[in-house]
């Protein structure tokens, strides 16, 4: 990506954001799992790929500073029904970018839970923007799990990587990992647009 080009990226995210993000990766590396917070770009992209539709049950998981939030909660008031963010510092960004939108300081893995105790059904749609390809195995294969249990059988869930995830061996065992765990995953071309540039699983329960 040109010079030019990231700049005008960076200039695109709000200041307070960015040093939040920034302070929260330096923090917790392992947790975030990201260089920057997500451009309006890519969060269109994974907007378009989830398919919203109206009255469908919509969680957004690891909502960082809020980009995607903002994005979902601008499409319509009942979107995301809620979002999760474990790290204090991100939820609270999340809750200043989308003012409006129930933010729970929680794992990813506990979603079936949570969705339970709010008298929710299995989720329609989850968007992600978990870094899974910067964890282990072991903590892939339950965090995943965890999603699973609160997806509906014909759900879709939508997650982005960067787009050199593929050549590293983290990159590729995330794809398997998916490919075992849904009936179809497609990705969507390469949203050059985002620091860095990445695309986006697109993945269905139920073959389409």
């Amino acid at each position: 990506m040109p010079a030019a080009s990231a700049r005008g990226l960076i200039r695109e995210i709000p200041l307070v954001s960015l040093a939040t993000f920034l302070s929260a990766a330096f923090r917790h590396p392992s947790i975030v799992g990201a260089v920057a917070p997500s451009s309006r770009h890519l969060a269109a992209c994974m907007i378009r790929a989830a398919d919203l539709r109206d009255g469908q049950v919509v969680v957004e998981v690891g909502s960082g500073t809020g980009p995607v939030t903002r994005a979902l909660a601008a499409i319509d008031r009942t979107f995301p029904r809620f979002a999760l963010e474990p790290l204090p510092a991100l939820a609270a960004a999340t809750r200043r970018a989308a003012p409006g939108v129930e933010v729970i300081e929680a794992g990813a893995e506990h979603l079936g839970d949570l969705l339970a105790a709010r008298g929710l059904g299995p989720a329609d749609r989850i968007i992600s923007s978990l870094p899974f390809a910067a964890w282990t195995e072991p903590r892939q294969q339950r965090v995943l799990e965890g999603l699973l249990a609160g997806l509906a059988a014909d759900g879709r869930m939508v997650t982005f990587t960067y787009a050199l995830s593929p050549l590293l061996a983290s990159g590729r065992r995330v794809r398997r990992l998916l490919e075992r765990s849904f009936a179809r995953v497609v990705t969507t071309p390469v949203v050059w647009r985002n620091l860095p540039p990445a695309f986006v699983y697109v993945c269905d329960r139920a073959a389409q």
